[in-house]
């Protein structure tokens, strides 16, 4: 039976980083006419929309504190996806996907800031390793320095303080009530963000059915990874999920000829290896 689980968990991470990976190359496509205030925007109207008649009857009160780590949440998420949209922009999605991908390396430093737990001295190697890699792919000298890359890995940051603040929650609310809040407050930052830079939320008739993927897709995207943590552990989890990673690597080569250089895939080799082993630490001390 356990065995079993573990396959169903293994299938569902699989899925979940396949249908990622699509909601990425949909959104790096519709860019061109399309800004990134408006797709996050459509993206997370189509997901309240889905989301909202779930909640019907399961609204409950909250105090305070939980609200405002609902908003924390939700802001750190829009975050998390507005930095990863504008840097697909920009620079190879592979690369986009990757230094996204390095949360794990995040995570502790969110939680150092959040609830003033220091980072273990066993965490120091992966960490020191993954930042390692994420210098190698972004290379902070003047002559090489690409400030989207940077913007890339905010991603990261920002996707770290949503895991964090929605594992605060997890212990009071409803699972899809916390993505409920979190697209509603999405839809409307995304909505004042295009008021205030002007930019139209009209999109292209023929590029309706694309908006449509990219909300699609996303929506069953964090069902499946949802539903990963349910039959497996995170540290099985953690580690298959990386292969959206190559998902997008192909994307990029087979639509635009990107193939990362010897020091991108250096740096790519660097953090799947010190996320490897975080997950097999944090594996060891939950068995302790």
């Amino acid at each position: 039976m356990k065995d079993s689980l573990l396959v169903k968990g293994v299938l569902a991470t699989l899925a979940y980083a396949f249908i990622m990976s699509v909601t990425s190359l949909v959104a790096k496509l519709v860019q061109a006419e399309v800004a990134v205030s408006a797709l996050v925007f459509w993206q997370s109207l189509f997901c309240v929309t889905i989301l909202l008649p779930q909640q019907r009857g399961h609204w409950r009160r909250h105090n305070v504190s939980v609200w405002r780590t609902h908003f924390l949440r939700s802001i750190s998420g829009f975050l998390g996806f507005y930095f990863f949209y504008l840097a697909i922009n920009h620079i190879p999605l592979v690369e986009a996907s990757m230094l996204r991908a390095c949360v794990p390396l995040c995570v502790p430093l969110v939680v150092l800031l959040v609830h003033k737990i220091k980072v273990p001295s066993s965490r120091w190697l992966p960490l020191i390793l993954g930042f390692l890699g994420v210098a190698l792919i972004i290379r902070p000298t003047p002559s090489q320095f690409d400030p989207w890359q940077l913007v890339g890995f905010l991603s990261a940051i920002g996707l770290a303080f949503s895991m964090v603040t929605t594992r605060m929650l997890s212990k009071n609310v409803r699972a899809k009530e916390t993505m409920t809040i979190y697209f509603l407050i999405s839809a409307v930052l995304s909505l004042l963000l295009s008021v205030y830079n002007q930019t139209s939320l009209l999109v292209p008739v023929y590029l309706i059915p694309h908006i449509l993927i990219v909300g699609l897709t996303l929506y069953f995207a964090m069902y499946l990874y949802t539903l990963a943590y349910g039959f497996a552990p995170a540290s099985i989890v953690s580690p298959v999920s990386y292969i959206g990673v190559v998902f997008s690597g192909l994307w990029g080569m087979l639509i635009w000829g990107h193939v990362p250089d010897l020091l991108a895939m250096s740096g790519m080799l660097l953090i799947f290896s010190s996320v490897l082993l975080t997950t097999y630490l944090g594996g060891r001390k939950s068995m302790a």
